[in-house]
């Protein structure tokens, strides 16, 4: 298994444990992009897509803004230092303000 997989389900998990708390659930989707589909009391409230350094790529644009047009809200995960590049392109396709971004960061500490 790759190690961007890996990283996924990790994210998956921990974003399963937040939104339980409020009474929302995650559904995988079969096509990806995006990952997860959010449930609350069986309605679609959204969409959540997590991105790794190694899938930022032009034709995932065109797949988040296919979603928006469809009156979708749509949640993007990101790598932290990747932040600033993602909201640029956001900007120039349009589709900044109708785009959530989260970030993740992994931190390791050793004695």
């Amino acid at each position: 298994m790759s190690m961007e997989k890996h990283l996924k389900e990790l994210l998956i998990h921990q974003l399963k444990q937040r939104l339980n708390k409020i009474k929302q659930d995650l559904e995988p989707l079969s096509e990806a992009p995006p990952d997860l589909k959010i449930m609350s009391y069986g309605m679609v409230i959204g969409y959540i897509d997590i991105i790794t350094e190694k899938e930022i790529k032009p034709d995932r644009i065109a797949q988040w803004k296919k979603l928006i047009s469809q009156g979708n809200k749509l949640t993007i995960i990101i790598p932290k230092e990747e932040k600033l590049k993602i909201t640029e392109t956001l900007w120039k396709e349009g589709i900044a303000e109708k785009v959530s971004i989260g970030v993740y960061e992994i931190n390791l500490f050793l004695p």
